[in-house]
């Protein structure tokens, strides 16, 4: 057992090092005037300075972020109100609500977005805006994170119980659900927005054949600035990694401090009970 767990933790800390030093040789390449020898030679914040100066560098950012949010936003209310239909009036919808949401697991992102181009690129209708064929490719892929996060969170709650005793005391169904249940799932709900929104904003595949042209984002950004320097492409890897590693942390802390509630609940029960 012992040489399987000294196996196991050695494996572990060469694929962190495999995976962590091409980062840590990107933030030291970043800030270094030269590397042409063994060793980096002087420090400066030069590539820096001049991507914060860079307007176009902030609105890719923020085009990054709003796409990432809007497809997030309508995924989240389409679920969560397929949910209350489901939960509240037809169970038996359930499990055909969750094969839906479950499809887009097997359809290749690059297939999906040539496709939806091919089919509406020059169409009369509203499909044929660059920006809404985005939007719409993100809400099929967000699907199954946003359904299977909202919906474990649903049952930890017990909706169903939450309406009744709403009900007892007067409120209508759709009002317990929008007062009552909903605020009880919004560390549920955040962690599932968060989570979309990482993936979204890290996309490249999908920006590129839709709409890269036409809404430079982040990812794009970065793509174009291979013509930069490379101290410079370095900078702009550096600080897409530290904005979706904030992402990522959001959602570490969201869950942590959902955690840390659940687990305080027992604790002022039994002080409650032995008040009594």
């Amino acid at each position: 057992m012992k040489k399987r767990s000294i196996f196991g933790n050695t494996w572990m800390l060469l694929c962190a090092i495999y995976l962590v030093l091409p980062l840590l040789l990107t933030v030291i390449y970043s800030v270094t005037s030269d590397w042409t020898s063994s060793l980096p030679r002087g420090f400066t914040l030069k590539y820096y300075s001049e991507i914060f100066a860079n307007g176009q560098f902030w609105m890719s950012i923020l085009r990054g972020i709003v796409i990432s949010i809007i497809p997030v936003i309508i995924t989240c209310v389409f679920i969560i109100l397929a949910l209350y239909t489901t939960v509240v009036y037809q169970p038996k919808l359930e499990k055909y609500i969750e094969m839906l949401c479950m499809v887009p697991y097997t359809i290749n992102g690059v297939l999906l977005a040539t496709s939806v181009l091919a089919t509406y690129a020059g169409s009369p209708t509203i499909f044929s805006n660059r920006i809404v064929m985005l939007v719409c490719i993100y809400c099929i892929g967000c699907l199954p994170v946003t359904f299977r996060g909202i919906r474990n969170n649903m049952y930890a709650v017990n909706v169903r119980q939450l309406i009744e005793a709403a009900e007892i005391l007067g409120a209508s169904k759709l009002y317990a659900f929008i007062k009552v249940v909903v605020p009880c799932m919004v560390s549920g709900i955040m962690v599932s927005v968060l989570m979309c929104m990482a993936t979204i904003f890290g996309d490249f595949a999908i920006i590129k054949i839709i709409a890269s042209a036409q809404y430079e984002t982040a990812q794009s950004y970065l793509y174009n600035a291979r013509n930069m320097p490379i101290q410079g492409t370095s900078a702009v890897v550096t600080i897409l990694f530290i904005v979706t590693l904030a992402l990522t942390l959001s959602v570490l802390f969201v869950q942590m401090r959902d955690k840390t509630k659940k687990a305080a609940v027992p604790v002022v029960e039994a002080v409650d009970d032995a008040k009594e």
